[in-house]
This record gives C-alpha cells, structure tokens and sequence, in this order.
C-alpha cells in the first residue's frame, strides 16, 4: 500500500472515529433525558370531546382509551350514531396523543446521524418511518 493511501485510509478512519465519539457524547446526554420523557409519556393524557360535548374519551400517550364519559344528552342517538361518535372523538384523541408523545421523543434523536451519514450507500434507518399527518 503506498503512502498515499495510507494517509487517506488514516483520515477516513480519523473522521470516522470523530463520529463515534460525537454519537457517544449524544448518547449520554440522550439517556438522562430519556428517563424523563418516559416519566412524561407515562403520565400523559389526552382528551378529545365531540362537538356537541356528548362524549368525551381520554386516551394515553400511545392511544390506549382510559376513560369515556357520555353524557345523558347522547344517549338521544341511535346505537350507531353513538357507536360513530365514540369512536370518532377516540380517534381524535389518539391522534393528538401520538403527535404530543412523538414532540416529546423528538429532541433525544436530535442530532443523531443516520446510517448513510456513516456509511456511505448504507440504507437508511429513518426512511422507514411512517410520515407525519398534520
């Protein structure tokens, strides 16, 4: 191998290592706050109520129904009617718990790099992710 290559070898390697050490000190910082956000996630509720207020359903961070109060003004609709309403409104909840519960998991993969970032023409691993409803 000539000295050339050898120096480059030497400096992909070097880049390389700057990563891993860069990677490292994001991980730690990532694993203290991760506790916390789990603390948060376990703890979030969120609520969603039907326009007419008849029924309202709070879920969990990852959409799990906890709790579904009707009021006795719902109980004037059909079974289908009030079947739809439930599950339209826990829907509704579901859908904001994840887009609460993804702000909060968002900053512990901030300034991570992806696989290609590292090696180059690897796939990547966030390009499987489902993309953001708005």
């Amino acid at each position: 191998m000539d000295q050339q290559r050898r120096e480059e070898l030497l400096s992909v390697n070097s880049a390389l290592l700057n990563q891993v050490h860069d990677m490292m000190d994001t991980f730690a910082q990532q694993q203290t706050r991760l506790g916390e956000v789990r603390e948060q996630l376990d703890e979030l509720r969120v609520q969603a109520t039907s326009s007419d207020q008849a029924v309202t359903v709070t879920v969990d961070a990852v959409g799990s129904v906890v709790e579904v109060r009707i009021t006795p003004a719902a109980m004037r609709s059909t079974a289908e009617q009030l079947g739809q309403l439930v599950t339209g409104v826990a829907q509704e909840a579901a859908r904001s718990a994840k887009q609460q519960a993804d702000a909060l998991l968002e900053p512990l993969t901030e300034g991570m790099p992806d696989l290609p970032d590292i090696v180059p023409g690897a796939p990547s691993l966030r390009a499987g992710r489902a993309p953001q409803e708005d």
